[in-house]
């Protein structure tokens, strides 16, 4: 491990140390008992679901721009993450258990997916990139729209459904938490151990072919082990946005590098950033708590302007 993700990793535990002893009780006014319940049981799993869910997307996301040759792919931008929240929702409406919405939110996000680089394909035979983008937004608001049908229907659950549209870790378990954790570590492995194939891909299909790689293969086999752990981490936390964008490309910007140092500086500096947007969204105006997803959006559109207006520049060039 390098001297940067060393130091990612140190300010991770601070972080979470940090997370855990601060919140809008004050853990000095209650007994040891409540102390040691509050700091264990809610917000000790939440700083570790804010790690999970930030490495998960960042992590897809430096794949998806990867393998789509699209710096600006992720789960949001390609209406994977309103997929996966719809199928969350559907549990909480229907007859069909909760403990099925991680299954649920998987096939309905791998068929947005599906359904997204088919109609791009069918509408830009060149496959251009704001192509791609533009079919997966506009999927992605059909699915709301869904949503809010939904919840038109089944008003007695609208706070349920709620808190999938605006992303939030409160509730987060220490059984929610274990799941995200296998489900990433196997697609860090797997992936990890591909970033040789991924880095050929980045030189274009043909070459990629020559050089060895079966494209047609690997290509949605990447695309699906990459998609899968932030697919159950919305299933549990809903939507939180553009977090596997900018990740990634602040990376990029900053340093260019290959596939496998770029995969473990993101899943570590996405992590480090959710952590600390969720730890201030609950506790800057507490006892109100702000949304996670709301408060990644708050900080990520200006971030996100200014990848795409450093991208303008270089591209005028």
């Amino acid at each position: 491990m390098n001297k940067t993700n060393s130091i990612l990793v140190l300010l991770l535990i601070a972080g979470v140390v940090a997370s855990v002893f601060t919140g809008s009780v004050s853990l000095s006014e209650i007994d040891n008992i409540q102390a040691f319940s509050i700091m264990l049981d809610v917000r000790l799993p939440r700083a570790l679901m804010a790690i999970l869910v930030g490495g998960a997307l960042a992590m897809s996301g430096a794949v998806f721009q990867i393998i789509l040759k699209n710096p600006m792919a992720d789960s949001f931008t390609l209406g994977m993450a309103n997929g996966a929240v719809l199928g969350a929702a559907l549990t909480v409406v229907t007859v069909i258990p909760v403990v099925f919405a991680p299954v649920i939110s998987i096939i309905l996000g791998l068929l947005s997916l599906a359904a997204v680089l088919v109609i791009a394909r069918r509408l830009d035979l060149a496959y251009r990139p704001e192509t791609l983008i533009i079919t997966g937004i506009l999927l992605g608001a059909l699915l709301s729209g869904l949503l809010y049908i939904i919840i038109l229907i089944f008003p007695n659950d609208t706070a349920n459904i709620a808190r999938y549209m605006f992303g939030s870790l409160g509730g987060a378990n220490f059984s929610q938490v274990s799941i995200v954790l296998f489900l990433t570590a196997v697609s860090f492995i797997i992936l990890e151990r591909n970033g040789k194939v991924l880095d050929l891909l980045k030189l274009g299909d043909i070459r990629a072919h020559a050089l060895g790689v079966n494209v047609s293969v690997i290509r949605p086999a990447l695309l699906v082990t990459a998609a899968v752990p932030p697919l159950v981490a919305i299933s549990y936390t809903g939507i939180i946005a553009l977090a596997g964008i900018i990740v990634p490309q602040i990376i990029l910007y900053i340093k260019p590098m290959a596939f496998r140092p770029l995969l473990k500086r993101s899943i570590l500096i996405g992590g480090l950033y959710i952590l600390i947007i969720d730890t201030l969204g609950r506790t800057i105006i507490a006892p109100l708590q702000i949304p996670t997803g709301i408060m990644v959006m708050l900080s990520a559109v200006p971030i996100f302007i200014f990848l795409l207006y450093k991208r303008i520049l270089v591209n005028a060039r």
